[in-house]
């Protein structure tokens, strides 16, 4: 069952509540709540299988814009940095399950927006620090260099 990806602690803080940066979204664009989100020209855009850095975190809305770009700052994200995130992996690949040789390892990518790609390993920036192959569930943290906002 797909899940949506979903802060399960911080680290290295004295609490559990994910720090919150609001945002405006790029023209013509599709969130959903819990997409991994990037930045580009100073706008928010959903991750993509191409993504290869700056990652800001989760999506804390939905929205589907029109031609024109938001200005209103009120599109909240859950910023990924010290964070680890619960998400969905795809088994679809090569690589259909995780052990724990692949813990705090090798860097992976996405398949899409909130979905990662254990076949993908080049440019990735998600590095598996727990996992549930049973679920298809990682435990992930975005690698410091992928961190837009730090």
């Amino acid at each position: 069952m797909a899940i949506t990806p979903y802060v399960v602690r911080r680290i290295g803080t004295g609490n559990n509540n994910p720090d919150i940066e609001n945002f405006d979204v790029d023209a013509s664009q599709t969130i959903a709540t819990g997409n991994f989100v990037v930045v580009a020209s100073g706008l928010l855009q959903p991750a993509t299988s191409s993504t290869t850095g700056e990652i800001v975190g989760l999506a804390n809305f939905a929205l589907e814009n029109g031609a024109s770009a938001t200005t209103t700052k009120d599109y909240p994200v859950l910023l990924a940095k010290n964070s680890v995130i619960r998400m969905n992996f795809t088994n679809a690949g090569t690589k259909k399950t995780f052990t724990t040789a692949d813990l705090y390892g090798s860097a992976y990518g996405l398949s899409d927006a909130n979905t990662l790609n254990p076949d993908d390993t080049t440019g990735g920036f998600l590095q598996v620090v727990g996992f549930d192959n049973t679920k298809l569930t990682v435990d992930v943290v975005v690698t410091a260099a992928a961190q837009y906002l730090v």
